[in-house]
């Protein structure tokens, strides 16, 4: 976990407005948080956002329009940015501040750190 801890810390290094950067499991359970504001719930973002990756997986087979990369939500104050990692059992979430970070920043930063946050993640061994 160690390794995943400072993979997340290293991404958001390279993230102005960085507000938190969380490791999620499909069920949503976050395995792994960086955060610096204390007033963001970060838990609470992760769980709402597993249900929203899988209709986005569910909706984008039904429509035959390929695999889902990644995710925007736009808010007044923020933008939250969702990218599955490796086979698809967990995802990254990425909440900016939408005043301080550049949006396209955001997303190539989320993909530029994706394979290495998905090799950080620990697997089941069957």
């Amino acid at each position: 976990m160690a390794k995943l801890d400072e993979a997340l810390r290293e991404m958001a290094g390279d993230i102005p407005g960085i507000i938190a950067a969380d490791i999620v499991g499909a069920d949503g359970v976050s395995i792994a948080t960086h955060s610096v504001d204390p007033k963001f719930n970060a838990e609470g973002a992760a769980a709402q956002f597993a249900l929203a990756m899988k209709l986005l997986e569910k909706s984008a087979g039904m429509l035959q329009i390929g695999t889902v990369e990644d995710n925007l939500l736009s808010t007044a104050k923020t933008y939250i940015v969702s990218r599955l990692l490796g086979d698809g059992s967990y995802y990254l979430l990425v909440t900016v501040d939408r005043s301080d970070a550049n949006l396209g920043n955001v997303r190539l930063m989320a993909r530029q750190y994706a394979d290495a946050l998905w090799d950080a993640v620990p697997k089941r061994k069957m």
